[in-house]
This record gives C-alpha cells, structure tokens and sequence, in this order.
C-alpha cells in the first residue's frame, strides 16, 4: 500500500493531540458532526474511513450507543487503546484507493471521510468515491469533508494584530502541496453524481464562524505546518528556506497568533444517498 500521507506528514503520537483537536474545531465551526440532511436508522452500521485516532466514531457513539462502528486507515500508528473504545468498535487496516473486498460491499448505512486530501492524489479521488458507494447499502450516505485551503487568508481581531512569519510558514506549506491542495473541497460533489450517488448536498462554514475557535485553530494548523516544515528539514529537501532557525520561527508564531493575527479557510462538507433499491 503505497502511503502518500507519509510524503508530508507524520503519525508521531504527539500528533494525536493536533489531530483531535483540530477535528474537535472543525466540528465546532460546522456545528454539527452529522449533516442534518442525513437519516439514518436507529442501529446504523457505520464506518469512518481514515479513522486516524478514530476522533468521529468517538463523538458519534453517544448519539447512536447501540451502533455498529468500524474505523479503517492505511496506517494503525495513531489508533487509541483498545480498551479507550466502546465495545461496538472495531479498528483495522484498510487502504481506501484499493478495491474492497466483496464481502464488504452493501454493508454500510454510512461512510464518513474528513480531511484525507494529505494522502490523495488528484487521480484517487474519483475511484475513492466509486469505492464507497459500493459499501453502502441500499439508501445508504457517504459524508466528506475537506478544506479549502488554497484561498485562505490571515486576518486581525485587533488593529496591532501581526502574521508575517505565520504567513510565509502557511504559504510555503500550501506551496509544497499546492497539487494536492486543488482537489477534494471542490471536486467531491461532481464525483459523486458520477459514482451513482443521489440528493447530494454540500455546506461550506468558515474555519473562523466562531471568534472563540480562532485562536486554537490557527495553532493547531502551524503546529502541522511545522511538523512539516523539520520533516522537510530533517529529509534535507527544504533547501534554505527555513535553515536551522525554525525554534526562533515558531516562538515568533506564537507571539502573531497572541498578538491577534489568525488563519480563516473554508470547510466544505458534501454528502450523497445511494439510491434506495
């Protein structure tokens, strides 16, 4: 299995911290972890795909205790403890751009996805979308939700606000993923129609909706910019961009982001239905 997200990314256990609260955050903004559009039954079968430190299937439970829940990654690094989970939960190995396994077709009432764009290629969307209508039953839902990164912006809550350092980090990271960054948030909806799915809808929520998150949010996102930026130094492949100041370029950071100055992108969530039989 080929693991793109480990172009650019790490699964170090520090990053279950980032990951789980950049995902609370998101939430928040969104104001909802299911879309309102989806109905599912009273004991769904649910699989959260790039589960990651299975964050979703966590918030999920209490809504539907009695729920069927499966979480697949490519990678088990950041999988919480077996005995951190609810009895109903089961974790596993599974590469999402690979067909699945037939016994595992119509067997789903929902697959969720979030924030995968670091392990795509522009190629494996569209097969990724065909893949997971195959898992769902009959009137079954898929929900993705991605960001819009390449159109983000650094703003100020107050007039004294700065951001020049935390902006030429995000704008190199956007660079170095800029390929990568065009899909997803704008490509899913067209996708999946073209899979078959129906009653697809979309939302966009700004990252910044509520003023309280701003701040976390901004340091959640430099924090995997500079995860990044020492995993390109370390590989030797950041050329002199960052040299050996990056401690001095994060301790700058942090006094932008209490100064004021944060970083605004745009959700988009898009869901479908498999037609009912």
């Amino acid at each position: 299995m080929a693991d793109v997200y480990m172009e650019n990314m790490t699964r170090l256990p520090s990053e279950t911290f980032r990951l789980n609260q950049q995902f609370d955050l998101m939430t928040k903004n969104m104001g909802y972890i299911l879309h309102p559009s989806l109905k599912l039954p009273p004991v769904p079968h649910i699989a959260d795909i790039g589960t990651g430190t299975a964050r979703f299937i966590i918030c999920l439970h209490p809504q539907f205790p009695e729920a069927v829940f499966e979480g697949f990654d490519i990678s088990p690094a950041l999988f919480p403890p077996r005995d951190a989970l609810p009895s109903s939960v089961t974790l596993s190995v599974l590469d999402l751009k690979q067909p699945f396994l037939e016994d595992m077709h119509g067997q789903y009432d929902l697959v969720h996805l979030r924030l995968l764009v670091s392990a795509m290629r522009p190629e494996d969307w569209a097969p990724a979308v065909r893949n997971i209508f195959l898992l769902l039953r009959p009137g079954g839902y898929i929900q993705w939700e991605e960001c819009e990164f390449l159109n983000a912006e650094w703003r100020k809550t107050t007039p004294d606000a700065r951001f020049e350092t935390a902006k030429s980090m995000t704008d190199a990271f956007s660079d170095a993923l800029h390929q990568q960054f065009q899909h997803g948030w704008n490509t899913l909806p067209k996708q999946m129609r073209e899979a078959g799915f129906t009653s697809v809808v979309t939302d966009v929520v700004s990252s910044d909706r509520l003023p309280e998150t701003r701040s976390d949010m901004t340091a959640s996102i430099l924090s995997l910019v500079f995860t990044w930026a020492r995993m390109m130094t370390d590989r030797g492949t950041s050329g002199p961009l960052f040299g050996d100041h990056l401690g001095d370029l994060e301790k700058a950071v942090h006094q932008e982001i209490k100064s004021g100055g944060y970083f605004k992108f745009n959700i988009h969530v898009a869901c479908g239905q498999k037609p009912p039989v």
